[in-house]
């Protein structure tokens, strides 16, 4: 008899554990999104792709998204608008020159593509960036990025064609349980589905769902937000991703222009409680239009960019990302302290802390050997939802400790 899974939340998680979990014949998958699938916060995501993350599990995890990219080309017969513009890594004072250092070392023990770029040479292939004659340049030809809608419906299609159904428009108002046990799911319309298996992949809502059936997920709904200027002559759609730790930014071309997301000095987040059930229109209630926090960067992004003080800012672009205190995601089951499901048959694929897209598919795939029981492809000790003990989602200071790991994020 089949094994029966329920997934909460057709983005682009749930719509890799969608397709993870229907290439086993023996697991009945079925996928339920409040909305339409990736209209939340997966629309948002500036979905950057890059290969060399110096935690081991990012690494594989990261790579078996990018094989997944592939294989769905495959199976869709065309392959998906993944862009391999490469990414450049740079280095400009002591911090960010180490920074790039390890970046090397990293991508030089993952067997990754590198070049080390003169300065001018780096201006060439990006020509909207400034820097000092001093400064080094890593190039990563591999990397890239992707439209994250077009991915995560991707995961979705060819999850369908697999088997799994996906419902639309189907909210969940509550997770049934017996006992210690997850059992399923009562919809807002009072039907109820059972299951052998529910993954909470809710998003930023995951948190009020869990919370249930007394689990408390360790992350808060931190800001994300970028901006996107005027067509730039500069800025050629081929140009590579550009990441400035010095500056706390990062930037891509988008449509002509440059698309470039910096990190808040003031943490922006809300509590679980305040979260609309659509995203449309909503505001963290403070610096709705980003200019405090690009007035805050500008001073530090301004030497790499000098057209930054006569660019047209055409698009600015806010939303939720769902941050840990340590900044890697929440995945599998929650453990009470004897190593026990605290809760059987529920598991959370959430918290990826800005890094949703790029680590997709590897954590869809770690649901699916989760559920069926089978040795996992990566360590994922480091990804325990249980890891930092009694915490409180809820409280504002433990929130503000998940927003605070974004604002000292020096990455893309």
């Amino acid at each position: 008899m089949a094994q029966r899974v329920i997934i909460i939340g057709g983005g682009v998680l749930g719509c890799s554990a969608a397709y993870a979990l229907s290439q086993h014949p023996h697991l009945d998958v079925t996928l339920l999104e409040a909305n339409t699938l990736a209209s939340a916060t997966t629309s948002y995501a500036a979905a950057l792709l890059t290969r060399a993350r110096q935690q081991p599990v990012l690494a594989d995890l990261v790579r078996e998204t990018f094989n997944t990219i592939q294989a769905l080309g495959e199976k869709l017969g065309q392959p998906l608008p993944y862009r391999q513009v490469g990414s450049l890594h740079i280095g400009s004072d002591a911090a960010s020159l180490a920074q790039l250092e390890q970046t090397a070392a990293t991508a030089k023990q993952q067997k990754l593509k590198t070049e080390w770029l003169s300065v001018f040479d780096a201006q060439q292939k990006a020509p909207w960036l400034a820097l000092p004659t001093d400064a080094k340049a890593l190039y990563l030809p591999e990397d890239g990025f992707i439209d994250p809608y077009q991915l995560a419906t991707a995961y979705g299609q060819v999850a369908r064609l697999q088997g799994c159904r996906i419902r639309q428009n189907q909210r969940v108002k509550q997770l049934l349980q017996q006992g210690d046990r997850v059992t399923g799911v009562e919809l807002v319309s009072g039907e109820r589905l059972y299951a052998d298996y529910v993954v909470d992949a809710a998003g930023p809502w995951a948190t009020a769902l869990a919370k249930q059936v007394g689990v408390n997920l360790a992350m808060a709904s931190v800001r994300s937000h970028y901006w996107i200027t005027d067509q730039r002559q500069t800025v050629p759609m081929g140009s590579p991703m550009v990441i400035l730790p010095q500056a706390k930014a990062y930037a891509r071309p988008e449509v002509g222009g440059l698309l470039f997301g910096l990190r808040d000095e003031t943490p922006v987040y809300c509590s679980p409680n305040q979260l609309p059930n659509q995203l449309d229109g909503f505001s963290f209630g403070q610096d709705e239009q980003g200019w405090q926090a690009l007035e805050a960067g500008y001073e530090s992004l301004l030497p790499f960019f000098p057209e930054l003080n006569d660019a047209k800012i055409e698009h600015y672009i806010s939303g939720i990302s769902s941050y840990t205190p340590d900044g890697l995601p929440l995945l599998g089951y929650f453990q009470a302290d004897s190593g026990t499901p605290l809760i059987k048959g529920f598991l959370v694929m959430t918290g990826c802390s800005g890094a949703g897209i790029g680590l997709s598919g590897g954590l869809g795939r770690l649901i699916a050997e989760l559920i069926q029981g089978k040795q996992t492809f990566t360590d994922l000790s480091a990804l325990q939802p249980h890891r930092f003990g009694q915490i409180d989602p809820y409280d504002d200071q433990f929130q503000r400790r998940c927003a605070l790991a974004r604002c000292q994020k020096r990455s893309g």
